[in-house]
């Protein structure tokens, strides 16, 4: 059989290489040897072998961590410098709030601070009463239980709810301005019993989510609890409904 003969002397012929000769042939010619050696180093290269030696990989390594450390390091002054900025803007907030003596201007403290301050894109304040009445455009008396039962566990909870919202929840909870509403809080305000609800709202979807601190809000939250009942709420809907 040809096919089979030719096969055989193919192999012999591989069999039969003296590598003493190959040797001596690359020695004798350095530029032939040098042209095989890049041939293989791109072989190697084009079929994805690691083909770098130790002491790159080493610095490979080090680089790599030294990027991660300072993106780790940018990330933790960049939060202490958002976390410095939100404890003056609580600090300016509490000292406003202190200086108010009746509803309308504790209630324009209170708007002027989250809107120009914290800039949140909406808010209200739902102060809980027997009566039904709006107290200005961020503002309004409402029976608790008639909100709970539209809304149910967001306002049963003692915990803040941060997220996004379904529709009927944003128009219920940002009524002027419910389509703007990417991501929003509902903070729960509690004096041994629950007596309003703070909403706030951003166009950004990332802005609350469920995994963020809440420190700076229960800080609000409870100075509000403090001030409301003396602020608000013993005057009844009739009080602040200017402004």
């Amino acid at each position: 059989n040809q096919n089979m003969t030719k096969k055989n002397n193919s192999s012999t012929q591989k069999t039969d290489l003296d590598p003493e000769k190959i040797l001596s042939y690359l020695s004798e010619n350095p530029d032939f040897r040098k042209k095989i050696l890049e041939q293989f180093d791109l072989s190697s290269r084009d079929s994805g072998q690691d083909t770098i030696s130790f002491s790159s990989k080493k610095l490979d390594s080090v680089s790599k961590k030294l990027s991660q450390t300072e993106s780790k390091l940018t990330e933790l002054i960049q939060n202490s410098t958002d976390n410095s900025r939100l404890f003056e803007y609580c600090h300016n907030l509490i000292l406003a709030l202190l200086d108010t003596t009746d509803s309308t201007s504790f209630l324009k403290a209170l708007s002027h601070s989250l809107e120009h301050d914290f800039k949140f894109s909406d808010h209200h304040l739902f102060v809980f009463c027997d009566q039904q009445t709006a107290i200005n455009k961020h503002a309004s008396f409402i029976q608790r239980e008639k909100l709970e039962q539209q809304l149910g566990g967001i306002i049963s909870s003692h915990q803040p709810t941060l997220g996004i919202l379904r529709e009927q929840e944003k128009k219920l909870l940002f009524p002027d301005n419910h389509l703007a509403i990417g991501s929003a809080a509902v903070l729960p305000i509690n004096n041994e019993q629950p007596i309003a609800i703070l909403t706030l709202g951003s166009r950004d979807q990332n802005d609350f989510r469920s995994d963020l601190e809440t420190n700076f809000v229960k800080l609000i939250t409870d100075v509000l609890s403090r001030l409301l009942p003396e602020r608000v709420i013993p005057n009844g809907p009739a009080s602040g409904t200017t402004g």
